[in-house]
């Protein structure tokens, strides 16, 4: 019995099941004496072009979708192999077999990143393709937007009371003091560390791109003054408790390597397991948002804090409290 192709299996939802497979290498085709572009060359190019102002984390996004197995394995059924056989018609006919068989989200994006390709080719010499009305592919209806949850204070003092290890413990404060992201912390360096008033630490890149945020933009992030004493911790810890000093991470593993993310979410797991509260590193970042809002800091300087492109993404992070409501108004006394 013939194996069902990629794309008409519904996803797997493992962890490193977003790696791309080896893309089938097509070759150009020769017509007239003139050599037509592959499907696969034209990415390629989009690629190398995008490198200086795309995150490596896009890049590798890009990539998975668009020479990953499920869509390269539609093409080549479907027959399509040079650039100018790809349509505006192919693409929707992939989404459209996709529905159901993957999340709403992932057609979400092979639809942006169709629409990036096609921007591409019309902005480059000698990429001619039919993908001249992208816009056309519908946008798949997306789950309802809720709020996120953050730790209650309570909560969040008991997460910190439970990370027994010093490390552990520093590693939690800091995603709750500054709001850092986990793929961020991980790639803190000892130097980023700034004592000077008021102390901060300096975000300028991540795992994902060593160079550059997911923003764009390098930033200076403060303490939240609950925590105003995990500086000096943070510079001791550097100091004297760091084992290994080979690498310039801050934080590092038991085997004195630099953290991944996987490694942080093991650690929060742990504690999860541990208290029963559900404590993940992007929780942690939401909880830290809304202390900030809560405690009178605006929203525009929270942007820059923590990094995101629009004031919308404040909103987004914000959970409201009716007793932290009611405070508010307690607060300010001239309203």
């Amino acid at each position: 019995m013939a194996e069902t192709p990629s794309y008409l299996r519904p996803a797997r939802r493992r962890r490193g099941d977003d790696v791309a497979a080896p893309a089938r290498t097509w070759g150009g085709r020769r017509a007239g004496g003139v050599v037509r572009l592959t499907v696969q060359d034209a990415i390629q190019a989009m690629l190398d072009y995008h490198r200086i102002d795309w995150s490596r984390s896009t890049i590798a996004g890009a990539r998975t979708y668009l020479l990953g197995r499920r869509f390269t394995e539609f093409l080549s059924d479907r027959g399509v192999r040079t650039l100018d056989q790809l349509t505006t018609d192919v693409c929707l006919e992939f989404c459209t077999l996709q529905a159901g068989l993957v999340s709403s989200g992932t057609i979400a994006k092979y639809r942006v990143y169709f629409t990036a390709l096609e921007k591409f080719c019309t902005q480059s010499t000698g990429y001619t393709s039919g993908l001249v009305d992208v816009a056309r592919i519908p946008k798949p209806r997306q789950p309802g937007y809720k709020s996120p949850q953050v730790l209650t204070r309570e909560e969040e003092r008991d997460i910190v009371a439970a990370s027994k290890a010093e490390r552990d413990r520093l590693i939690v404060e800091t995603f709750l003091a500054t709001g850092v992201r986990v793929s961020e912390l991980c790639a803190l360096l000892v130097a980023d560390l700034t004592m000077t008033r008021p102390p901060h630490l300096h975000v300028h890149g991540s795992v994902h791109d060593r160079y550059r945020t997911k923003s764009g933009d390098d930033r200076r992030v403060p303490f939240r003054n609950s925590y105003r004493t995990l500086p000096r911790r943070l510079e001791v810890y550097a100091e004297t408790l760091r084992d290994d000093r080979r690498h310039r991470e801050l934080f590092l593993s038991q085997r004195g390597e630099p953290f991944t993310v996987w490694g942080i979410e093991q650690l929060t797991q742990r504690l999860e397991r541990y208290t029963g509260i559900h404590c993940a590193p992007h929780k942690l970042r939401h909880t830290w948002a809304t202390r900030c809002v809560d405690a009178g800091i605006q929203p525009f300087h929270l942007q820059q804090a923590g990094g995101w492109k629009s004031i919308e993404m404040v909103r987004r992070y914000y959970t409201a409290d009716a007793r932290e409501t009611l405070a508010a108004f307690a607060r300010a006394i001239e309203v």
